[in-house]
């Protein structure tokens, strides 16, 4: 375990084995309550997909078992689903039903390999990907960069952000984008601290270089928030836990 302290924020990398979810913050205080479950591209649960209302920020996200309930403003409303084990969303149109069962879009599982510091590869390479300056310069970058949104703190904001990237051919990061927020700044301070970070050393297939598709697991906690021990928070931890070890970002509610 690595710990990085800087003022009235905690930053550090854990290594745990397990599994998870956490539910957004669901913001319809009335309306049309649906029940639902999803399906990874095998017909297996989803665990931690993410639900949203289109064009609002009401949402939630899958359960252990795959399952969620969301209060949505209306029944014509348009629930917009993803999944970290895919860079692909659906939409599902309500028109009044109160049950969806939805299957994600096609994926090989076989092809996605999970590297030893967190970083999940889609697609198969004969030689993953890697931050050039190595696995330790890559952590304190991230330690020493990220920051727990002031914003995010006083809305007590928490969870697991999965931000999915590709490593060009050259090294290169490009089209930084977020697989499952939680809402806010937390979402946009993953991505920029993904998109600012330093080059890699390319995947290959053979000895060529080739684009690969990376995820990686972004969890903000709030220290000494007795909800950390909810079902909704260790369904969050479930989700990073997945991506082995992860980035973790720790800070005190703002006063």
């Amino acid at each position: 375990m690595r710990h990085i302290i800087t003022g009235k924020l905690f930053i550090f990398l854990m290594a745990i084995l397990g599994y998870q979810v956490e539910a957004f913050s669901q913001n319809a205080s009335s309306g049309f309550l649906v029940e639902g479950r999803v399906n990874n591209a095998l017909g297996e649960k989803a665990v931690g997909a993410a639900i949203l209302v289109k064009g609002t920020t009401i949402g939630t996200a899958t359960d252990t078992m795959g399952y969620f309930t969301l209060k949505v403003p209306s029944e014509e409303s348009i629930l917009v689903i993803s999944h970290f084990s895919t860079t692909s969303s659906i939409e599902v149109a309500l028109k009044g039903s109160k049950k969806v069962v939805v299957r994600l879009g096609e994926k090989n599982e076989s092809n996605s390999q999970l590297l030893g510091e967190g970083f999940i590869v889609h697609g198969k390479v004969d030689e993953a990907p890697s931050p050039s300056e190595g696995i330790l310069e890559w952590n304190k970058y991230m330690s020493k960069n990220i920051k727990y949104p002031h914003s995010a703190r006083e809305s007590k904001t928490q969870g697991t952000v999965v931000v999915g990237f590709k490593v060009k051919e050259d090294g290169t990061i490009a089209d930084v984008e977020i697989i499952r927020g939680i809402g806010g700044e937390c979402d946009q301070e993953a991505v920029r601290i993904i998109a600012g970070g330093p080059t890699w050393d390319p995947g290959k297939v053979g000895d060529q270089p080739v684009t690969t598709q990376i995820s990686l697991a972004v969890r903000f906690v709030l220290a000494g928030d007795p909800g950390v021990a909810s079902l909704s928070q260790q369904n969050e931890k479930a989700i990073a836990d997945r991506f082995g070890k992860h980035v973790t970002v720790v800070g005190y509610q703002a006063k």
